[in-house]
Parts: structure tokens; C-alpha cells; sequence
């Protein structure tokens, strides 16, 4: 970034994530503060629908989403669970859209460590695709912090901006579901892409004192 301020800008965040009809909360991020017990129940399906999609953005336009599923005769679209294969046809629909913005020579590929991600056909084809020096990712020349104290602007953002509009729909079913996020990702702005990327870079920043800490003390 020293070198080139635009830089950041160029990096594609991707992420996938679960949206699941019925708008379940991870319990992990829901605490209730008590002296007693408060004998709090929250009543909701075992096992709610849901769908897994996937997104790409950089600091001037947003890809996607792509939904992992496949299409049954019987009972329609149906969601799979996210493997190698699955991941690499997802990355080999991605690369007509970067060449239609003519985006391909110049992006970064950013991806977490997750299993299917760090396959060996994937890393092939990403490697193919962009070369060593445009891919962050685990197992690549330069990998992305397993335990990374700042959040990718997909984590720290998307997700969280998406589900809120997304629930505030109020879907009552799984293709309804898929519109709603599909709606609220193309009225996403460019400029509201290019303050996540900007937001991250200030994160980065209150790291550098922190030597590379935790800055949960520090409001970003």
C-alpha cells in the first residue's frame, strides 16, 4: 500500500455464508447479562431452511451471489454442502465476470482457509488463473492469518448488512429467500463497497501500534 494506494482497492473479498429462512441467531454472539436465571427460551425449528451463497466484491462493484445447490426433478433446488469440486465450478463461473469488467489482469484473490478452498485443484486453478503473487490464501505464497485479529470487510460487513435487509423482508420461503438476497446485492452502491474497503484499511491501521494485536479496546 505504501508502494500503491490503490492497491487495496483491487483485492476481491470472497466469502461464502448460510441464510437460513427463519433468520436463526448464532447463540455464540447472543449473551443475556443476569444475576439469576433468567429462564430465557426462544422457540424455533430444529433444523431451519437454508441456503449458502457466495459473494465477491471489490472496492467498485460486488459479484454474485452464487448459490450452492442443485437443481432435483422432484423436489426442486436443493442445498449442497460446499466441497472442492463444488467450489472449483463456483471459481471457474467467476472468471467470465471478471473478464467482462475487464478486471482479470489486476485483481487479488482473497479467500479464508477453509477446506474446499485450499484443495489441491482449487489451488491449481486459482495459481493458473491470477499467478502466485495475486492470491491471498492459506497454503499460497501469502496466506491470510487463520487467527486474524481484523475481520475481511466480508466478515466484517456483507454478511451483516445483507442478513439485516435480507430478514427485514421477511421471507417465507427458500426461493423467495434467494430473491431477497439477490435483490439486496445488486441495490448494494458502489460507494458503500468502496467505505468497507476504506473501514478495513483503518482497522489495519489500529493494528500497527497494537503490533499486530487484539483491538477489541479500540472502536473501528
Amino acid at each position: 500500500m505504501e508502494q500503491d494506494s490503490t492497491w487495496i482497492l483491487n483485492i476481491l473479498w470472497t466469502d461464502e455464508a448460510h441464510f437460513s429462512l427463519h433468520g436463526d441467531v448464532n447463540n455464540h454472539n447472543c449473551r443475556i447479562w443476569v444475576t439469576s436465571n433468567p429462564l430465557e427460551y426462544t422457540q424455533k425449528p430444529l433444523h431451519s431452511p437454508k441456503v449458502t451463497a457466495w459473494c465477491g466484491f471489490m472496492g467498485s462493484f460486488i459479484i454474485g451471489p452464487f448459490f450452492f445447490e442443485t437443481q432435483c426433478p422432484v423436489n426442486g433446488w436443493i442445498k449442497e454442502t460446499v466441497n472442492a469440486q463444488r467450489y472449483l465450478t463456483l471459481c471457474g463461473r467467476l472468471l467470465p465476470c471478471l473478464i467482462q469488467r475487464g478486471q482479470i489482469s489486476n485483481v487479488t484473490f482473497m479467500q479464508d482457509g477453509a477446506t474446499s478452498h485450499t484443495a489441491n485443484p482449487v489451488k491449481a486453478f486459482l495459481i493458473q488463473t491470477f499467478g502466485k503473487d495475486r492470491i491471498v490464501s492459506r497454503h499460497c505464497r501469502y496466506p491470510w492469518p487463520p487467527l486474524s485479529p481484523d475481520l475481511t470487510p466480508a466478515d466484517f460487513w456483507l454478511w451483516g448488512y445483507l442478513k439485516f435487509c435480507v430478514y427485514l423482508s421477511g421471507p417465507s420461503s427458500l426461493s423467495e429467500l434467494k430473491d431477497a438476497i439477490r435483490r439486496e446485492v445488486s441495490s448494494i452502491h458502489p460507494d458503500m463497497l468502496h467505505s468497507a474497503v476504506a473501514r478495513f484499511v483503518t482497522r489495519l491501521e489500529c493494528l500497527l501500534p497494537c503490533g499486530g494485536g487484539h483491538v477489541e479496546h479500540i472502536p473501528v
